[in-house]
């Protein structure tokens, strides 16, 4: 699964699981509910009562401190993966189960047209369509199309909508006195 930087950054020392714990066990700060803030000390700092120890344990925290020492990190709360691993997946159970997109709609309090469009993209990847033709055709990106199907996505994975052509810089004027 593809995860924004830092928190791959800390799931590439201790694991997936153990790092999205650990930043959901993380209290908010600043104005933003989501904020997390995280202060990785350098090895020689840690202290068998830091906060650190007591929600990895040492091996794990030691670990972290080694590679990211020093550094204060923001990591995603990564909110998306909640909707994608729960709501989302919850639309192909109840698929199995025999439940017509507008009663699955329904149950979830979700729009027809998504679980339409959720239950499109598990056919075709059924039948062995490319990642990128499923997202162009049920119009899903295929990164989020990766998180409900649990297909592992490549970096490169680009959004189903491309964006607009990028403006033209506009020339500065230099401001010498």
């Amino acid at each position: 699964m593809k995860l924004p930087r830092s928190v791959q950054e800390i799931a590439d020392v201790i694991g997936y699981h153990k790092a999205l714990r650990l930043i959901r066990q993380l209290p908010p700060c600043g104005n933003r509910e989501r904020r997390r803030n995280l202060y990785v000390p350098k090895p020689h700092n840690l202290k068998p009562n830091h906060k650190m120890v007591k929600l990895l344990g040492w091996d794990d925290a030691m670990a972290l401190c080694q590679e990211h020492g020093g550094r204060t990190m923001q990591p995603a709360e990564c909110s998306y993966l909640e909707r994608a691993v729960m709501k989302d997946r919850e639309i192909l159970n109840w698929r199995d189960l025999g439940y017509e997109p507008r009663e699955i709609a329904k149950k979830l309090d979700m729009s027809e047209k998504w679980v339409t469009a959720v239950l499109d993209a598990d056919e075709m990847n059924r039948e062995g369509a490319d990642i990128e033709v499923i997202a162009h055709s049920v119009k899903i990106s295929p990164l989020t199309i990766g998180y409900i199907l649990r297909i592992d996505i490549e970096p490169s994975a680009d959004p189903v909508k491309p964006r607009g052509q990028r403006r033209p810089e506009k020339p500065q004027m230099p401001l010498e006195l």
